[in-house]
């Protein structure tokens, strides 16, 4: 069974998925059009909403972006991760009068 397998199924996957791969990293270079050309046609249109749109959507994208690439601050080494302040406290006699 396992034979069977490798000689039949392993090399039909590879196939495909040597395919795929190489479609998905040839389709991704810059300068192929895209989002320059999606501008320029936005901008040729006559109607100002349309280029409105274009602009809200382009800025949120950007700010989404940027908001991505900043760096996380690195937890310390030691620390105790604690509950943000706005939670309510619960002390323990808190706990035992509501048991």
């Amino acid at each position: 069974m396992v034979a069977w397998w490798r000689r039949k199924v392993v090399p039909r996957a590879r196939r495909a998925w040597a395919a795929v791969s190489g479609r998905l990293i040839r389709g991704r270079k810059p300068g192929n059009g895209g989002i320059l050309k999606l501008h320029d046609d936005v901008q040729s249109c006559g109607y100002k909403d349309v280029q409105v749109m274009f602009d809200m959507i382009t800025s949120e994208l950007e700010a989404a972006s940027q908001a991505a690439q900043k760096p996380l601050p690195s937890p310390r080494k030691g620390a105790v991760p604690r509950p943000p302040s706005s939670w309510p406290g619960r002390s323990s006699s808190a706990i035992a009068a509501a048991q």
